[in-house]
């Protein structure tokens, strides 16, 4: 198996610090295990004994883990048609790593099985396009016209923007924006939201070190969240980290 490069900007993926330290470990024996086109087995039975083969971990464990990497665009799984068999393909690996084969042995995909975008990973959507971006900025259009109906574009975006304490990678945050879509309703449901969560133990403790990036926010749908949201005592001004975005580009793995 060839090296793999690991660039200096992972220790500030947004994807990363929304996993788990062991759906963070899997993903590194997936790394180093998948093939020069980011392919690999998909099965959790054979991904269990290939990537842990010393102390292989319970199917359902490496299910988990698949379902975190999947609802952070990490990974995708598929079945080939040719076999029926399951694999799966690091969406990301174009951006870091160097092709050296001439074909894979495995499968490409031709759709995933799974995409899930749900903060707790259980629930999926099936049967979503392989190339991925070009799926969504196809989308882009019809997305926006349905924003457009209201504050769900481009101005319900700058009051989440305006309302939401770390203002960093807004490139990241636009495109989740996008995705969600929001009316009017919904855009008042975020910036409350926020809201809530800026009077929160959470977020006013430590200069707000504790407060997600706003992909974060968006993606995990926080601003559903109640329980838990501990109003603080005296709430302190929210630390402002400006419009920098850190990653400094788009290879966020």
């Amino acid at each position: 198996m060839p090296s793999r490069i690991i660039k200096e900007t992972i220790i500030i993926s947004e994807s990363l610090t929304a996993i788990s330290a062991e759906a963070e470990r899997f993903f590194w024996r997936l790394v180093v295990k998948a093939d020069d086109f980011g392919l690999y087995y998909g099965d959790p039975r054979i991904l269990a004994s290939l990537c842990f083969p010393q102390k292989p971990p319970s199917e359902q464990k490496i299910r988990s883990w698949l379902n975190e990497l999947v609802r952070e665009d990490m990974v995708g799984t598929y079945t080939a048609p040719e076999d029926g068999k399951k694999y799966l393909k690091l969406l990301n690996w174009g951006k870091c790593q160097q092709t050296r084969a001439k074909s894979s042995k495995y499968p490409e995909p031709s759709s995933f099985d799974s995409k899930c975008k749900q903060a707790n990973g259980n629930q999926m959507l099936a049967n979503v396009p392989v190339n991925v971006n070009e799926n969504e900025n196809g989308n882009d259009n019809e997305n926006e016209k349905r924003a457009h109906s209201g504050r769900g574009a481009a101005d319900g975006f700058d009051r989440f923007w305006a309302s939401y304490p770390r203002r960093v990678g807004k490139k990241d945050a636009v495109a989740v924006w996008k995705k969600i879509s929001p009316d009017d309703a919904l855009v008042d449901r975020i910036v409350a939201g926020v809201e809530r969560w800026k009077r929160s133990e959470q977020w006013t403790k430590d200069e707000g070190r504790f407060i997600p990036y706003p992909a974060t926010f968006l993606r995990g749908e926080r601003w559903n969240e109640s329980d838990g949201v501990k109003p603080a005592a005296v709430p302190p001004a929210a630390k402002d980290y400006g419009d920098d975005d850190f990653l400094g580009g788009d290879d966020h793995e």
